[in-house]
């Protein structure tokens, strides 16, 4: 359970143009053999949704605390996803991952003026379950006062949480300089968890099928 000073909320980042994958990634079906008999097909971004959403309730923290960051592709993640979670769409997208976070937090920061703490995270980090999100959560209500993220051969990376102190950096990022520039800034105030599978990203249809064999055997 968390404090009552604890107030976590998700930035979920979706923004990207896809250049590499020849087609909507966030929208991408995964295949049916992943799921079970009773479930329909999710898309890539459903899939990493949920494992997020199951996360949260281990900490008393609603699903409305999701926001995800859309850019290019706003309208078509938006006719799945706007009736459950609130879409942030960034116009300034195109102008870098920074871009991206930044106006993000701003519009946090300004409608959610509870918000002690951000978990910035990835929409193609396919392999994270929700047990890994529930470690950093749990990690950074022990240690608040502390950036908490993930690490995987010693690399610094997303999913990463910033308590408040940290917001007016993440809201100042511009062109295609993300969060990790401030991992690694902040070295001092950081604690790390070892998420192994944090490496595993999708950027290209490949990717994806081979994800997908290795999960299915």
């Amino acid at each position: 359970m968390t404090s009552q000073r604890y107030k976590l909320s998700v930035l979920l980042l979706a923004a990207g143009k896809s250049q590499r994958f020849n087609g909507i990634k966030m929208l991408t079906a995964l295949a049916p053999q992943k799921l079970a008999p009773q479930q329909k097909s999710l898309t890539l971004i459903e899939h990493v949704l949920n494992n997020i959403e199951q996360a949260l309730p281990l900490f008393s923290i609603k699903h409305t605390n999701i926001h995800i960051a859309t850019g290019q592709y706003h309208q078509q993640i938006a006719a799945l996803l706007a009736e459950k979670y609130s879409l942030l769409y960034c116009n300034q997208a195109n102008l870098g991952l920074g871009h991206t976070i930044a106006q993000a937090v701003a519009y946090i920061v300004e409608n959610q003026k509870n918000t002690s703490h951000i978990m910035i995270a990835l929409a193609d980090q396919i392999a994270l379950e929700s047990n890994d999100y529930a470690q950093l959560i749990a990690q950074s209500i022990t240690f608040p006062n502390a950036i908490i993220c993930a690490k995987a051969q010693n690399h610094l990376m997303s999913p990463a949480i910033f308590p408040q102190a940290y917001f007016s950096e993440l809201a100042q990022l511009t062109g295609d300089k993300g969060a990790r520039s401030l991992l690694i800034k902040n070295k001092d105030q950081l604690q790390s968890v070892s998420l192994p599978t944090a490496l595993i990203d999708i950027d290209t249809p490949q990717d994806l099928a081979h994800w997908q064999k290795i999960t299915n055997k």
